[in-house]
């Protein structure tokens, strides 16, 4: 499918993958940038010895002002805030980097002395990530200062990736649409000689009535040059004419309404949502359909009965939609009597039978065709995106799927009804109204 060349299903299958599998450390603790930030200098001085020692690269802050200005001008994997400092506290602190785009996702581990442990809960509600009581344990502070490293890579790396899943999804998406386009192009072009014979019909009678109406001129310019005309005879003549004129209008019209519903399958704008007589529609799905498949198969010959109940409501749909949707079942139904007539099935006759109901709220409409029927364990599977039975190149697999999200959005229903080999019926229930 040409739409898919561009999208990267090798990376979206790897980062997929990789939200899954255990996430392993990416790098080693000692690669870590400390920030270690208390008024005391003996403290700073301690701690930076003690992590140093660890391996760790440290920065020092005496105060929170300083602690501010060396976070927005370089990077910290962690910053180690004592809680009690004169003029710019820990809590002050911890809240400006917390409510900073650029700060906030830094994890900060608070240092209190043992009898603060009040306002280390306190920041631990604020977002601090943990809390370190005072006089420092060297095992304790490398087991918590490492358990903080760990979480921030793990939350980093599924950021990363979920970005990448995020942005492969949007290109999946992005074909998708395409193929979407791409398929009513395709289904359009299949449609061709179905459209051109229903364009034929109004187009020869406008011909056929103009060439009359040229005919009925010429007679009446013919008794108006007469000394006495027959007055009689000129108002037969203008009443056939004016009725001649009224037929050209009327199949003009009907070409104009081929052609407008062609443009708008072709450009994929949607239609106004007006009352229409669903038998109607039935007809001229039935038409394009059949003089489609003649196209491509000149040799398919099918026995189509209508059973369409008299008197139905109109009711409100975008035609072309429902057009689409009801050519697109009746493309299925075609290919699956033609496959099982190729199979040589002794006294196999290939029928479809076109029916439509008054049902209560609803119009149903009804297609069954006695051909090849859905393989079992698949019948689930008819309206999914991209999901097909024909072979390569016979169909993209969006066409039921685009006809499923169609009829849901006037308020419908679609499903499907099968035996294996011997039938399938589609079943499409539109709403009288529109639900508001």
């Amino acid at each position: 499918m040409p739409a898919l060349e561009g999208v990267d299903f090798d990376r979206i299958r790897e980062a997929a993958a990789k939200l899954r599998e255990p996430l392993e450390q990416s790098q080693s603790d000692t690669q870590a940038r400390l920030l270690v930030v208390d008024d005391d200098e003996d403290n700073r001085q301690l701690l930076r010895r003690m992590l140093e020692r660890q391996g760790y690269v440290v920065a020092l802050a005496a105060s929170g002002p300083e602690c501010l200005e060396l976070l927005e001008r370089d990077r910290f994997d962690l910053v180690l805030l004592d809680v009690i400092m004169p003029g710019l506290s820990g809590f002050e602190v911890l809240s400006r980097v917390r409510e900073h785009p650029d700060m906030r996702s830094v994890p900060v581990v608070v240092v209190s002395a043992l009898g603060e442990s009040s306002a280390a809960i306190r920041c631990l509600k604020m977002g601090a990530e943990d809390y370190l009581p005072k006089p420092f344990d060297p095992v304790l502070l490398k087991a918590r200062i490492g358990a903080s490293l760990e979480k921030k890579r793990l939350r980093d790396r599924e950021a990363k990736y979920a970005h990448e899943l995020e942005s492969a999804l949007m290109e999946l998406h992005s074909a998708k649409d395409k193929l979407v386009v791409q398929e009513k192009l395709a289904s359009l072009g299949a449609l061709t000689a179905g459209i051109a014979h229903e364009l034929k019909n109004p187009l020869n009678f406008i011909t056929n009535f103009s060439s009359l109406s040229r005919e009925i001129v010429q007679e009446i310019e013919t008794e108006l040059a007469q000394p006495k005309p027959d007055s009689t005879s000129v108002a037969e003549s203008l009443r056939t004419l004016k009725e001649n004129l009224d037929r050209v209008e009327s199949h003009g019209r009907r070409a104009d309404q081929i052609v407008r519903g062609m443009l708008l399958h072709t450009h994929g704008q949607p239609g106004p949502r007006e009352p229409r007589d669903i038998n109607a529609l039935v007809e001229e799905a039935l038409n394009l359909a059949y003089h489609g498949m003649r196209a491509q198969s000149p040799g398919f010959e099918v026995t189509i009965e209508r059973r369409l109940a008299p008197g139905l409501p109109q009711i409100p749909v975008v035609s072309q939609d429902i057009s689409r949707v009801l050519v697109n079942i009746l493309d299925n139904s075609f290919y699956a009597v033609e496959e099982k007539r190729k199979s040589g099935i002794a006294g196999y006759a290939p029928s479809i039978t076109a029916e439509t109901r008054d049902a209560e709220g609803a119009v149903e409409i009804v297609v069954e065709d006695n051909g090849t029927g859905i393989p079992a364990g698949i019948d689930q599977k008819i309206f999914d995106p991209f999901f097909t039975t024909k072979p390569a190149g016979a169909g993209t697999g969006l066409g039921l799927s685009i006809s499923y999200d169609i009829v849901r959005a006037l308020g419908g229903v679609i499903t499907c009804e099968s035996e294996p080999g011997k039938f399938a019926r589609f079943r499409v229930s539109l709403p009288k109204t529109v639900k508001s």
